[in-house]
């Protein structure tokens, strides 16, 4: 596995590093979220639990007032004078006073206490009662009533709650008014309150949360229905203790998600239940966990594309070096599709791109200036002396024609041999690349003896150089090439003579070396045809461009060769650098 890991590409490694930071990201965020979202979750149980118990709190609200106006209605002595008179007067008019005062005070603790959604008040003694609205309470069936009033009897003045008809008439509250003065407590009449529970429990649950109409209530005494706007009030009532499992939640009922809250009014030792529709709040959870989920991919999915393009953009330039050494490995040109300039990059890419063009360039320089360098004198040498395979022999052999012609007096002999013994030991010469002019000069004397003797009058030969010039260095063996050039083209193929001139001058920088000779011409550009191979090079086309790639290699490309006529003579121009002779 190392092993594998080791030989993937830096391209795949970045990726594969990049990717796998994403991923733990994302599986951590994706972590966060699911436990942000359960706990979000519960933040908003418990706001809706409290949010619906609250509807509790007002309902029991509500029905502490109604007990508190019970409280103050046995305390009145308007009803204690009132239901006093009426028990014990036996005089009609007394007895009206008396109702009419009864039916004030109940008129006004109505009217004081109707916003707590008491339909009715009433008052019973024996056969007379006092109602603060008749059209209610006179739609009361008769044993109703005599049910009502009799249970208060029993309480004995106690405050009772009576929920038995609450789904047809509606809540009651009875009380029985006991005498207080002189603490007689005799029984003078029966309080009975009638409350519009569905407009008590309407109102309370739309004080207590945001979700009005939409939330369902209901009321339980001891397991016994007292109203319910929901489900709960059919006749399966639901078991409080097992499917309402916790005090607030979540159920699922007929295919809808319902959130329920469930508790109890201690002091009247009622249980209720509120639910509301939770799909919409359920399905904005959802919506709100699946589009953080869909940001998240997405947002993993553009980091992976911006990360990728980041690493291509940084992993080419190191597919472009690979390239490029094993385009040099090969030997072949290394930019030939490269666009990318990198002289302008000061990164570590731009630093290795420079630093390895460098090095190309000096590795390159070292083999013009040192391997191919050599190659070309070898050939200068081996084209001025081809087939020489024995110098030495050569030598000797001369020494011995040279020896010998003495010996007879054939002096034209002796020069010859004289001649071509000191131009074959200056050209097979090794000991220095460059030479002075003035032994370059030596060796194209020799040749020129040589060929006086071929050639005789028709070939004149004339050598301008001041002697200023004559220590300045040169390239070895570019002088006698160009002369046997022109004595090739300006003499062989002419009939006439031929007349060739060496001459030197110098500027502040450079040396200037003319051969020009009559009865030949150059072709124009015939440097750029022979190195395009537009024409062939062959004999000495060959050495023309010999001397001048060796020129450029040795001094650089301001100097070498250039061709050109002039006043019907072909010249042949050498340009070499000019170091003044210091004193």
């Amino acid at each position: 596995m190392k092993q594998f890991i080791r030989n993937l590409s830096l391209k795949k490694k970045f990726h594969s590093i990049v990717f796998l930071g994403i991923a733990l990201l994302a599986l951590t965020a994706l972590l966060s979220i699911h436990l942000i979202s359960n706990s979000y979750q519960q933040v908003l149980y418990r706001s809706i639990a409290a949010s619906l118990s609250y509807s509790a709190k007002e309902l029991e609200n509500k029905l502490d007032n109604v007990n508190t106006m019970a409280d103050m209605f046995l305390a009145d002595a308007r009803i204690q004078d009132g239901l006093g008179n009426l028990k014990e007067k036996k005089n009609s008019q007394d007895k009206a006073i008396a109702f009419k005062s009864l039916y004030t005070a109940v008129s006004e603790y109505y009217f004081s206490f109707g916003k707590n959604n008491i339909n009715y008040i009433s008052l019973y003694q024996d056969n007379v009662s006092v109602h603060s609205h008749l059209l209610y309470a006179g739609s009361l069936p008769d044993e109703v009533i005599e049910d009502l009033l009799q249970r208060g009897e029993v309480a004995k003045g106690a405050t009772i709650w009576i929920t038995d008809y609450s789904e047809d008439y509606g809540l009651f509250l009875v009380k029985n008014i006991r005498r207080t003065q002189h603490l007689a407590l005799d029984s003078i009449g029966t309080l009975v309150v009638n409350l519009n529970v569905k407009n008590m429990v309407q109102a309370a649950t739309n004080s207590g949360h945001t979700y009005g109409e939409n939330a369902d209530y209901s009321l339980y005494n001891q397991g016994a229905l007292i109203y319910s706007t929901s489900f709960l009030g059919d006749k399966s009532k639901p078991d409080f203790e097992h499917f309402f499992d916790a005090k607030y939640g979540s159920i699922r009922w007929n295919g809808e998600n319902l959130f329920y809250a469930k508790g109890s009014i201690p002091e009247f030792n009622w249980d209720y239940i509120c639910t509301v529709p939770y799909d919409t709040i359920a399905s904005s959870l959802n919506i709100s966990l699946k589009l953080c989920i869909i940001i998240l991919l997405a947002s993993a999915a553009l980091a992976a594309l911006l990360s990728s393009a980041l690493i291509d953009s940084i992993t080419r330039h190191f597919d472009n070096l690979i390239l490029k050494m094993h385009r040099f490995a090969q030997g072949e040109p290394m930019d030939s599709d490269l666009t990318y300039d990198y002289s302008k990059r000061t990164d570590e890419l731009g630093i290795l791109h420079l630093q390895f063009d460098h090095m190309v360039d000096k590795v390159n320089e070292l083999i013009r200036t040192n391997y191919l360098n050599e190659i070309l004198i070898k050939e200068a040498q081996l084209k001025a002396l081809e087939n020489q395979m024995n110098p030495h022999f050569l030598y000797n052999t001369l020494e011995s024609i040279n020896w010998r012609a003495k010996a007879v007096g054939a002096k034209d002999i002796s020069s010859m041999a004289e001649s071509l013994g000191s131009l074959l030991r200056i050209t097979l010469n090794q000991d220095c690349n460059q030479v002075p002019l003035k032994k370059e000069l030596e060796l194209v004397q020799c040749y020129m003896t040589i060929q006086k003797f071929r050639y005789e009058n028709r070939l004149d030969y004339q050598v301008c150089v001041p002697e200023t010039l004559l220590d300045c260095e040169v390239l070895k063996l570019t002088l006698q090439p160009l002369v046997e050039n022109s004595i090739r083209y300006g003499l062989e193929e002419n009939t006439e003579g031929c007349h060739i001139q060496i001459l030197a001058e110098s500027d502040s920088s450079s040396l200037f070396i003319y051969v020009k000779n009559n009865g030949s011409i150059f072709e124009n550009h015939l440097l750029e045809k022979l190195a395009s191979h537009q024409i062939e090079p062959h004999g000495f086309g060959i050495g023309i461009l010999n001397i001048q790639e060796r020129m450029q290699l040795t001094y650089g490309e301001r100097y070498g060769l250039s061709l050109y006529n002039e006043d019907d003579h072909a010249v042949a121009k050498l340009t070499f650098p000019f170091v003044p002779e210091t004193l």
